[in-house]
């Protein structure tokens, strides 16, 4: 594998992790949907310039190399948005500006503008490594690498200032800061890898890309763990209610037709065609049809909370 894919692998561990989490619950909030489509960026953003995919692109869109841009995009949208959803959870912003998301579109269009002067003919997974001796090739490169680093870096700040002020931040946010550091230095190490480049110092070259790869996987797995840190605890919360539903239909669902024989009348749970996304709307229903049947019946309606796993009361 790739560098880039290796980098890859604890943002997929992530989107895949919410995707289940998705196809079980069915319902989630907005920050954990946000999460799921900032990875869902970067992990692609990462894994598609990859010699099948790069095959496959280029002869569906006849550019070559079409996947390198695609690619870089992606991940600039990627964590654009992730860095945008950190600062707000720091309070220090809303999560949309329209200032940002220009400045964020008008990267986008450089990034495609400089690529289509690169000259390009052949495919290659290793683009930077091919072709990265050309002007417009290095600054390619730099726009892509120095804008994440800039809007990673000002999320991280805002996150330190809300530590400063006693906010109720998670710890795992601390991760995200040490990555947004790593992050700051990977841009530097690869805007002096382009300029090097450029110039023909290919012992330059080397030596920083030795640094380069250890710098690239630690940068993406503490900025990955550090944002999903403030975020998966909803999505564990939010599943672990899905699950207490699930046992109280289990659990409830034999009382409600007992109480419907002892009283005659039967309500419209059973008759309801219920989606997998309405298990609260289910459990509701399931409730109070239990506590009417049990009233008509005049008998005791069974207990229908569901007791606290930890113990407190």
């Amino acid at each position: 594998m790739t560098l880039h894919v290796w980098g890859s692998l604890p943002v997929w561990g992530i989107l895949v992790v919410l995707l289940v989490r998705l196809g079980l619950v069915r319902t989630q909030s907005a920050s954990v949907t946000w999460l799921t489509v900032c990875c869902a960026f970067v992990a692609v953003g990462l894994s598609i310039n990859q010699p099948d995919v790069l095959g496959v692109l280029a002869r569906a869109t006849g550019v070559p190399n079409v996947a390198d841009v695609v690619g870089r995009c992606l991940m600039v949208c990627g964590m654009f948005a992730l860095a945008q959803s950190v600062e707000a959870a720091a309070r220090t912003a809303r999560l949309l500006r329209p200032g940002r998301i220009v400045a964020c579109v008008a990267v986008l269009v450089t990034l495609v503008v400089l690529f289509s002067l690169i000259d390009a003919p052949r495919p290659t997974a290793q683009f930077m490594v091919v072709y990265g001796d050309q002007l417009p090739t290095a600054l390619y490169s730099a726009v892509e690498m120095s804008f994440i680093a800039i809007v990673i870096a000002r999320s991280a700040v805002a996150v330190l200032g809300a530590f400063r002020r006693g906010e109720q931040m998670g710890r795992m946010y601390w991760l995200f800061v040490v990555g947004a550091a790593a992050m700051v230095l990977l841009a530097a190490i690869a805007v002096a890898m382009d300029a090097a480049h450029v110039l023909g110092a290919s012992t330059v070259v080397g030596a920083l890309s030795v640094v380069y790869a250890p710098v690239f996987l630690t940068s993406m797995v503490l900025l990955a763990l550090g944002a999903a840190g403030g975020v998966l605890p909803d999505a564990v919360r939010e599943f672990r209610e899905w699950r207490a539903a699930r046992r109280r239909f289990r659990t409830l669902e034999p009382d409600l037709h007992r109480l419907e024989s002892a009283s005659g009348n039967r309500g419209l749970y059973f008759t309801n065609v219920w989606q997998r996304r309405e298990w609260r709307s289910r459990l509701h229903r399931l409730e109070l049809e239990i506590e009417d049947r049990a009233r008509e019946a005049g008998l005791a309606a069974p207990s229908t909370t569901e007791p606290d796993p930890s113990g407190a009361r």
